[in-house]
């Protein structure tokens, strides 16, 4: 994963535990002080390495962290310039995960290493939908729906995420189901 990603990941866990918490990952990690280079690539393990960090020092399982920095992503990429991208990608929750592939392919100009993950909509009504998130990294579900909870964030919507099919046992991809509305002022 690139260096953005893995800073994110410090950001995430200075914000929501402190930055005693991160100097302990970061030793856990053997980073020796060396700042992320945002636009580098780093193998995937040092990705789950601060993840599995992150958890020894907190106590918390790896899905509630995935989930924490799935809901903090969204607004670290807004901040981070992403934000017209993001914005471009759709004005609503359906159209802007319709469009999750065409914001990681211009994403691909940037990091021409990219491996996005891949998301594909289908079984949409008015309030619910299914969302297949096909990724060449394994354990990551957990994060695609603190990632739906932060878009609810964003587009002003209750959501809730429920994994019906997760990943192996012959099946290539996660599936969700999400059921969203708009939140009571």
């Amino acid at each position: 994963m690139y260096g953005l990603v893995n800073q994110m990941v410090q950001d995430y866990v200075t914000a929501r535990h402190g930055e005693a918490v991160w100097a302990r990952v970061a030793i856990a990690a053997q980073l020796d002080g060396i700042p992320f280079v945002l636009s580098a690539p780093y193998p995937d393990s040092l990705t789950y390495t601060l993840v599995g960090a992150t958890c020894a020092e907190t106590g918390l399982p790896s899905s509630d962290v995935l989930i924490g920095i799935g809901h903090f992503f969204t607004g670290y990429a807004s901040s981070r310039g992403y934000e017209d991208l993001m914005r471009a990608a759709g004005g609503s929750f359906p159209l802007f995960l319709d469009n999750l592939d065409r914001l990681h392919s211009q994403l691909g100009n940037a990091f021409p290493e990219l491996r996005p993950p891949s998301f594909h909509v289908s079984h949409v009504t008015e309030d619910t939908l299914r969302l297949h998130y096909y990724s060449t990294r394994e354990g990551l579900a957990p994060m695609v729906i603190g990632l739906m909870q932060s878009l609810g964030d964003r587009f002003n919507l209750q959501i809730h995420v429920e994994l019906l099919a997760p990943r192996g046992d012959g099946q290539d991809h996660d599936e969700f189901a999400i059921r969203f509305a708009p939140r009571q002022a």
